[in-house]
């Protein structure tokens, strides 16, 4: 008799557990390091209240609906008083699942962008303060809607004759390349992208009137500087292009450095290096903090020396610049990270760093904190972040607690290469 009870409570048991198993693995729900913020070899483990949710389902809805629900509740319970539970957090929604079958805006569910938001389906992150950073962003991730994606576009001329291009990528790629045409017409162009976007870099530029008086560089990884080795190589093989190139500007280590500190990058900062031995005298300039590059009336400043840090320590080696135009001022941060980040804003402060438009670290995920972007407090945000990046595909990007900073800080304007080439003037 005492057997057979003790069989009946291990049935239950093995039932329960079947059960929970089967909420937990769900078809694509399979849960691992990497789909919980996970960053370029930086995850951190799985925390039991940010368990992320990949695909739809029944379970999948049941949990949204009790969540949003909470989180609309005054304690986060639900049942009324208080805020949402700090760091809860749901991963990416399955792209099927309607967000509001009313075709209204749920306050509590990020509408998708893009597409997406035309009634394939969104993506959905409910999210609670603080998020894994230590932020204090709003409880709920708000929804971004690009310039790209609006019918009606501001016709009011910020840079006083000047234009400022942020070009698309050619692979569908994150890389990052810009073009700034002064009022008297001489470019700068910042970093230019993969060796892919070389052609298409060159093509702007020739269309431009083909003369840089700037090349500024952030830093040596192949999405960033892989398209003017590209144009470097060519010009070395005997292919003219008539660019001209005035100077070119960065503060790179030494070659192993990057063997030692960014092997993973270190084939395109050994590349990059090895063609500039090649040019005329005077072509090049290596940069540091408080330095001032004048093109025409468009003002360069040099916001940091090349930092050492003990993580991310190619991104955080990356150099900030500061661009003054017409009394508006532009930073381009390249894919400055959480620590570099920190020590800027401890170098230079708030009022350093205050700026009216921003280029987001590190293609819009993963790059620097809420505290340093606070500091800047934007009006434009620049996101050189394809389609695929800017709606998290995958759960290891951040991508999606960015756009609850913006969101918090009430930018308004949002340029988004994933819509093609961005145009500011």
């Amino acid at each position: 008799m005492r057997q057979l009870g003790q069989g009946r409570w291990l049935g239950k048991l093995l039932v329960a557990g079947l059960f929970a198993a089967a909420v937990l693995h769900t078809p694509g729900t399979d849960l691992d390091r990497s789909d919980v913020y996970g960053t370029e070899g930086n995850e951190p483990g799985l925390d039991a209240d940010r368990l992320p949710v990949k695909k739809s389902g029944f379970f999948f809805t049941e949990y949204l609906a009790n969540e949003v629900a909470r989180l609309q509740s005054p304690d986060g319970t639900g049942t009324g008083g208080g805020q949402a539970n700090q760091g809860s957090t749901a991963g990416q929604a399955d792209p099927g699942i309607q967000a509001n079958p009313a075709g209204q805006a749920n306050p509590a569910v990020q509408a998708g962008q893009g597409q997406e938001s035309q009634g394939k389906g969104s993506n959905m992150v409910v999210a609670g303060q603080g998020g894994s950073r230590g932020g204090t962003g709003p409880s709920i991730y708000g929804n971004i809607v690009t310039e790209g994606e609006k019918e009606v576009h501001p016709q009011d001329m910020i840079l006083g004759g000047a234009t400022l291009t942020l070009l698309r990528s050619q692979s569908d790629s994150q890389m990052l390349s810009a073009i700034l045409q002064t009022s008297q017409g001489k470019l700068i162009v910042v970093d230019g992208g993969l060796g892919a976007d070389g052609d298409y870099l060159r093509s702007q530029i020739q269309a431009r009137g083909s003369h840089v008086a700037a090349w500024l560089l952030t830093h040596p990884h192949g999405d960033h500087a892989g398209a003017l080795y590209k144009i470097l190589q060519d010009e070395a093989a005997g292919l003219q292009s008539g660019i001209q190139i005035d100077g070119i500007y960065y503060s790179f280590a030494a070659p192993e450095w990057y063997s030692v500190n960014d092997p993973t990058e270190q084939t395109m900062a050994h590349a990059i290096i090895g063609s500039f031995s090649g040019l005329p005298e005077g072509m090049l300039n290596t940069v540091g903090r408080g330095q001032t590059i004048q093109v025409d009336d468009v003002t360069v400043q040099v916001m940091n020396d090349r930092y050492e840090t003990s993580q991310d320590k190619g991104n955080n080696a990356g150099i900030v610049y500061k661009i003054w135009v017409n009394g508006k001022s532009i930073l381009f941060l390249g894919d400055m990270a959480e620590e570099g980040g920190r020590r800027l804003l401890s170098e230079v402060g708030a009022e350093g760093l205050k700026s009216d438009i921003v280029q987001m670290a590190h293609h819009g995920q993963n790059g620097v904190d809420e505290e340093f972007y606070k500091a800047v407090n934007p009006s434009i945000c620049l996101w050189p972040t394809p389609q695929w990046l800017w709606d998290s595909v995958g759960s290891r990007y951040r991508t999606s607690e960015t756009k609850g900073w913006m969101t918090h800080l009430n930018v308004q304007r949002h340029y988004c290469t994933k819509d093609g080439d961005q145009v500011i003037r």
